[in-house]
């Protein structure tokens, strides 16, 4: 009896090792570099992000692919112009006259005024334009199409050149001021001859506020006290181009 009791204990103890055994060659071992998801994993995550915010993730998305689109759009047309001023400097006629190429280029100014305008613009009007159409539109999408690209396309493209012409302006001027114009060192000198008035000023408003307001009225009521810093500042007794400055 006692022999096949040790028997017994012998064959499942060889049981439970080769169980063990084959666990460990059946489990994959781990690696300690960085998985990277499948393809459907992160089509996943994004409905999941469009379902918790949807406005937020198509603005997001519109940005990246609005300057994605820029960019190589901007690349493929400065490629496309040097392959041609290659083949012109070929003809010995316009060899003298013809300067050499530059290297390709991409117009950053266009990617960022695309990438801009498509996120806080376009995906927003998108946005809502959409979801008003598939609730109150017309129920057969032939029509749908039809009042979208009829009456909504047309405004929104005169729109986007404005904003476009806008922005490029815009940065072209910023990128002007920050090159050429001293901008940093006259903001910092300017602000340096207002910080004195504004402790005059600022620790006394923020004080009553903090005192006697409701935390939802705190930006509300300083945004009233600075009506009378913005007419201080635009009376040039502080910094000229401050007029914006606030606490």
């Amino acid at each position: 009896m006692e022999s096949n009791a040790n028997k017994n204990r012998e064959t499942k103890k060889h049981g439970d090792e080769n169980e063990s055994h084959r666990q460990i060659i059946q489990t994959p071992r781990r690696d300690n570099n960085l998985i990277i998801p499948p393809p459907s994993d992160w089509l996943n995550r994004y409905n999941k992000l469009l379902d918790r915010y949807p406005l937020r993730t198509k603005m997001c998305t519109s940005f990246l692919v609005s300057a994605f689109g820029s960019t190589l759009g901007s690349y493929l047309s400065s490629s496309a112009t040097e392959g041609r001023e290659k083949l012109t400097r070929r003809d010995g006629n316009s060899c003298k006259s013809m300067p050499k190429p530059a290297s390709t280029t991409i117009n950053w100014v266009d990617v960022f005024s695309y990438a801009i305008h498509g996120a806080l613009i376009n995906a927003p009007i998108s946005h809502f334009w959409f979801e008003w159409l598939s609730v109150n539109g017309p129920s057969s999408n032939t029509a749908s199409v039809l009042v979208d690209q009829l009456v909504v396309q047309p405004p929104l493209l005169v729109l986007m050149f404005v904003c476009l012409d806008v922005l490029r302006a815009s940065i072209r001027a910023t990128i002007h001021q920050f090159k050429y114009a001293n901008v940093v060192s006259k903001s910092v000198t300017n602000a340096l001859q207002v910080v004195p008035n504004s402790w005059r000023f600022w620790p006394f408003a923020v004080y009553f506020t903090f005192k006697y307001l409701k935390k939802k009225h705190y930006t509300v009521a300083l945004n009233l006290c600075s009506v009378a810093w913005t007419v201080y500042l635009s009376r040039g007794a502080g910094a000229g181009d401050g007029s914006s400055a606030d606490s």
